[in-house]
């Protein structure tokens, strides 16, 4: 996985402008979830005093302490409510327990014997017969605490008679000096109703190639679940694993601020895994139709459904790996379909994996969250009424072995109005991008690709948008389009003329929604640090076997180089199959794009095929490997890189001299690089804790070796600065 510097941990949790409104809460820290079961923990979050226009979850997985599983499992997120109700359930408790069992009576007395032959000594023998520990309960009032506790021994049974041989010849029977009869109190037990909403679900992937330090982290928005995020709360991960495992960090995030639209109330729809034996069961027996209430104060709704399928038959496919719509339905009328099915799985960020990693799934891939699409109803319903929700599934017939499953989590939510008219939303930066789940799109050095939303009630039609890398040239770039209420768009930004800057951070600013000013904006400005794209020389050999997979007679595997504006610059055509290339290339200066494709999206190497492995490296003309990438890809490479004489840093080719090894390690590390100026280091942990600084002054190039001996294993980050750069460096001490 791609190197993390320091300056995550400044931008991290947001990349919003005004991160000094933003509380951050760690709810569970490298939690080893080693088995099926849930795995609770409490924790503080703000007391809901405050409004908050954004609410993060940072999910952070990780192997765990004894490496990853190699299975794919469900992992769930949930926020255990206490909704403030009472419940009861009626429960009944015996009078008395015999040695922890409770039985319908006993018999017992202060002494008895048992009678027996010991053919060792040829004679009659007796011991003491079974101890009996009678605990009562006498108090109706309390009537699971104890009130005395009784040691007896066990009577009412028939002792042996033998003859001189040890024969049995007759029995005689004992007598108990007491007899107990039990019988029960029923009674009511209280408890608080606790509802369990899903925050989070992510599968989780093949581990077997994955290094013990592994983690990645995926980012949900938890927004309209701020009523229940406040005070004290009960976080649950669950895990579906039936080997050990990964492990979960939890990271909440808050930011001040004002929502698009206040949440009055949240229900839960459906809640759960079901079995899918047939269409008719599954309708009829399991996602059976909801009422739910709709308050009086309620302007608009929406229904969420996060569904993912699980399990396939020997014959056809089914769950897991069957592509089908599901169809949600208010008071009986059709109101959306969804497909329910992912189809990027060969484009999966963590690569490459064991097992079938590739294939395209329902509604998720190894590794990677799964969607929860939501669905505005605000036209369906009536304030002060209840609403009929139904979910169907397109049915399907499946014959075999193993019965299909789908886990479902349904929620409806209920709002006030809009609380602006006129407004724009950055949601996110896609490229340039340090986040794991855009690591496949980058690092860039073409154009920048980011997300907006409408965060206000009139449609938005145009935007100006100001970029630029922080501390260089702004650029300005005008939409058009047409967005309602809530929707959103990514826009692909042109590239900027300079990718020089004070720092490895991209700015980005929505101004002047509609041609006005926008009613808030507090959410109009985001920065994304990012890492460079590599410099090549102007020459360098492509190497390039394809491997045995062919479709239509050619190969699956080609290339091409597309320039700054996606325009081919050089291309491979077809193919043969289980051949080697070497082309020397050579490239004017600009900023390019490897672009590899495979038309089975299986990649030049994939387990699970008989085609044999490919190469895809570049190597300096008569020189070293420049860039050697990997085979078993999935669908396709995308690799830009930058040409001499377009340096994409101010600092670049200074930043480039640093080098620090061995990493990991578990004693010292040595760094060797070269300043103009005098410079200092300072290391931190991984929450940004300053653990020693080193200040030096020599000029020139630097050898320096740092004990790491005394620090516990874990993950440090290294800040090397002088006066004209700062640059970040992640350490592992094992």
């Amino acid at each position: 996985m791609k190197k993390k510097y320091l300056i995550i941990l400044l931008f991290a949790f947001t990349f919003n402008a005004f991160s000094s409104d933003t509380t951050i809460v760690r709810i569970h820290d490298r939690t080893d979830m080693t088995w099926y079961g849930n795995y609770d923990e409490w924790g503080v979050l703000p007391d809901g005093s405050l409004d908050y226009q954004k609410i993060y979850l940072h999910y952070t997985m990780g192997c765990a302490t004894g490496g990853c599983s190699d299975w794919d499992y469900t992992t769930q997120i949930f926020v255990r409510h206490r909704t403030g109700e009472i419940d009861s359930s009626l429960q009944s408790s015996p009078l008395f327990t015999v040695n922890g069992n409770i039985l319908d009576s006993v018999m017992y007395s202060d002494s008895v014997y048992v009678h027996f032959w010991d053919f060792n000594t040829n004679s009659l023998d007796s011991s003491l017969s079974n101890l009996l520990e009678i605990i009562q309960f006498n108090d109706s009032l309390n009537p699971t605490s104890s009130t005395d506790t009784l040691y007896a021994f066990q009577s009412g049974f028939y002792n042996m008679i033998f003859d001189t041989l040890g024969n049995i010849i007759d029995s005689i029977y004992v007598l108990p000096n007491n007899i107990m009869m039990n019988s029960y109190y029923n009674w009511y037990q209280i408890f608080d109703v606790i509802e369990n909403y899903e925050l989070a679900r992510v599968i989780t992937p093949y581990g077997s190639m994955l290094s013990n330090n592994w983690e990645f982290t995926s980012i949900f928005d938890i927004t309209d679940f701020a009523p229940i995020l406040k005070d004290s709360v009960e976080i649950r991960c669950h895990y579906s694993g039936w080997s050990s495992g990964f492990s979960a960090t939890l990271d909440f995030e808050f930011i001040k601020g004002t929502p698009p639209r206040d949440v009055i109330q949240i229900n839960n729809v459906y809640n759960g895994g079901y079995s899918y034996v047939s269409s008719s069961d599954f309708e009829n027996n399991k996602l059976t139709p909801q009422n739910i209430h709709i308050k009086q104060n309620s302007k608009a709704a929406m229904v969420k459904m996060t569904a993912t399928g699980h399990g396939f038959d020997n014959s056809q496919y089914a769950a897991e790996f069957k592509p089908i719509n599901y169809y949600l339905k208010i008071d009986g009328v059709q109101t959306h379909t969804q497909y329910n099915w992912d189809s990027k799985c060969g484009e999966n960020p963590i690569y490459p994996q064991g097992g079938t990693w590739i294939l395209d799934r329902a509604n998720w891939c190894p590794g990677t969250r799964a969607e929860t699409y939501g669905h505005e109803i605000t036209t369906y319903i009536n304030p002060g009424d209840s609403s009929e929700i139904n979910i169907d599934f397109q049915p399907y017939t499946w014959n075999g072995t193993q019965t299909p499953s789908y886990i479902v989590q349904c929620q409806l939510f209920q709002y006030g109005n809009p609380n602006f008219i006129n407004s724009v939303e950055i949601v996110d930066v896609i490229k340039p991008s340090l986040k794991d789940e855009h690591s496949r799109k980058n690092p860039i050095c073409g154009k920048p690709l980011i997300k907006i939303r409408n965060y206000g009630s009139d449609i938005l039609t145009s935007l100006e948008i100001r970029y630029r890398v922080v501390g260089g040239d702004i650029h300005n770039y005008n939409w058009i389009g047409n967005l309602a209420f809530l929707e959103s768009e990514e826009i692909e930004l042109p590239n900027l003329t300079s990718w020089y800057g004070s720092e490895n951070v991209f700015e980005v600013e929505l101004v002047n929604p509609n041609g006005k000013a926008d009613d808030y904006n507090k959410n109009n400005k985001m920065l994304s640090p990012f890492e460079n794209a590599p410099e090549y020389p102007d020459t360098f050999v492509l190497w390039f076997n394809t491997n045995n997979g062919v479709i239509g007679g050619v190969s699956e595997s080609s290339w091409q180089f597309l320039d700054e504006e996606n325009n081919i610059f050089l291309s491979s055509g077809q193919l043969p199959a289980n051949s080697q290339f070497k082309d020397t290339l050579s490239f004017p200066s600009g900023c390019f794009t490897f672009y590899v494709q495979d038309t089975d999206e299986d990649g030049l190497s994939y387990w699970n095929n008989n085609d044999g492995n490919g190469i895809v490296r570049f190597r300096e003309d008569g020189g070293p490997i420049l860039k050697s990438f990997i085979a078993d890809f999935g669908s396709h490479i995308i690799h830009q890189f930058t040409i001499d004489g377009v340096p994409t840093s101010i600092n670049e080719k200074e930043t480039m001299n640093w080098k620090i090894f061995p990493n990991p390690t578990n004693k010292n590390i040595h760094i060797e690089g070269f300043s103009k100026t005098n410079y200092d280091i300072v290391i931190t942990d991984n929450l940004g804790k300053k653990i020693s600084k080193y200040i030096d002054n020599p000029l020139g190039s630097i050898s320096k070796t740092i004990s790491l001996k005394e620090f516990s294993e874990g993950i440090y980050y290294l800040k090397i600065k002088n006066k004209n750069q700062e640059i970040y460096k992640k350490v592992v001490k094992q």
